[in-house]
């Protein structure tokens, strides 16, 4: 078959497919506009050099010290990553991780290191009240395991972790960018099913 050939089997269907995209469009967004509102936040932590070690070396303008920090903060980074961490935040929190997985934990957290010193973590909960008890155990539990991570000679830490105030605000879903996607999909289904349907005839 020519492509003319396709075309002419997709216009004689073309209420058929009309029909799966709106569905499709239609359901999506019903689903989307329904869904509880939840509470999206970001809080931003930034790693400060504390405690350096005299010397009379030459420090070449706090380059290794820079070097330090980048390499600290993937250290906070892979915290994130890591379920027995986050599950202590939920514990000092006072709440429960509701934990479906052993990868449910990390999942909700997105991480992105914009600078050796500067940290942006994201994540939603289900209400605000739940966001901001989350928000200030992560401070807290971020700061006491950089406080035992690493000291120097005299036990005293290399590293702190400052958060910011963190932004709260309502977490909703994107309606036009799922009805998009949606109309995508609808209408490569109904393609699909268009062809199987001049194939069984």
């Amino acid at each position: 078959m020519e492509l003319r050939d396709y075309l002419k089997v997709y216009w004689s269907q073309r209420w058929m497919i009309l029909l799966f995209i709106v569905v499709g469009v239609g359901a999506t967004i019903l689903v989307a506009s329904t869904r509880p509102v939840r509470t999206g936040v970001s809080i931003s932590f930034a790693i400060n050099r504390t405690n350096r070690e005299d010397t009379t070396q030459y420090q070449y303008d706090g380059y290794y010290a820079l070097q330090a920090s980048d390499l600290f903060s993937q250290t906070v980074v892979s915290w994130f990553s890591t379920p027995s961490v986050l599950q202590e935040v939920y514990q000092k929190a006072n709440l429960d991780p509701e934990i479906q997985s052993v990868n449910s934990l990390p999942s909700r957290f997105s991480v992105r290191k914009y600078s050796a010193q500067n940290i942006v973590v994201r994540y939603t909960e289900d209400n605000q009240d739940r966001a901001q008890k989350v928000a200030t155990s992560l401070a807290t539990v971020m700061a006491s395991n950089a406080a035992d991570l690493n000291k120097t000679s005299d036990g005293k830490s290399l590293f702190d972790i400052v958060g910011a105030t963190p932004v709260i605000a309502p977490s909703k879903p994107s309606l036009p960018l799922y009805a998009a996607v949606a109309a995508v999909l609808s209408l490569l289904l109904g393609l699909f099913t268009a062809a199987v349907r001049r194939y069984m005839k």
